[in-house]
């Protein structure tokens, strides 16, 4: 398991580099509502890299990729389903090769409850907090108006990033947030 603030100096100064690589993603999310490529190699060559620093051996690369593609996993259902943006899988799958697959997992927990206030949040801010509360409330009892628009609000994309920096950034950090 990961433990960034527990793994010495390797793991502070990897755990730095991982939380500016979340939050450039998160940032360039916000502004341009896309996660370039470029950046997803970048986190998934480094989180490896990581890995064979903080624990050199075949073991650990194996769950580190494990763990990557159980990010992947997790979240491409999503994105069958037009809920989140491929740039969103990509971010957590590469994310996810600096985690162990129990953190993956919690991450992913945290997450989509961040998410989730995101997407309350914008609802607020985009048609006001009555009608946000008519939509929650008529989308809890036929689940299925919504369905077209997860994830945006009067046209406009959440970025999801942001919530999958969020999760993953403290499961990193904080590894038994949820009792794992």
């Amino acid at each position: 398991m990961t433990d960034f603030a527990a793994s010495g100096t390797v793991g502070l100064i990897g755990g730095l580099a991982y939380v500016a690589l979340l939050a450039t993603a998160a940032v360039t999310d916000v502004r341009a509502r896309r996660i370039p490529n470029r950046l997803v190699v970048v986190i998934a060559l480094s989180g490896l890299a990581y890995t064979l620093l903080a624990a050199p051996s075949l073991g650990a690369v194996g769950r580190a990729l494990v763990a990557g593609l159980l990010g992947f996993a997790i979240w491409i259902p999503f994105y069958a389903l037009r809920m989140i943006g491929a740039g969103d899988v990509k971010l957590f799958a590469a994310a996810g090769l600096w985690l162990a697959p129990l953190q993956v997992v919690q991450a992913a927990l945290v997450a989509a409850l961040v998410g989730g206030v995101l997407s309350v949040i914008g609802m607020v801010a985009g048609y006001g907090g009555g009608l946000a509360l008519l939509r929650i409330t008529h989308g809890m009892r036929h689940p299925e108006t919504l369905m077209p628009r997860v994830g945006t609000v009067q046209g406009k994309t959440l970025p999801y990033g942001v919530a999958m920096a969020v999760g993953l950034a403290l499961a990193g950090w904080l590894p038994r947030l949820l009792g794992g």
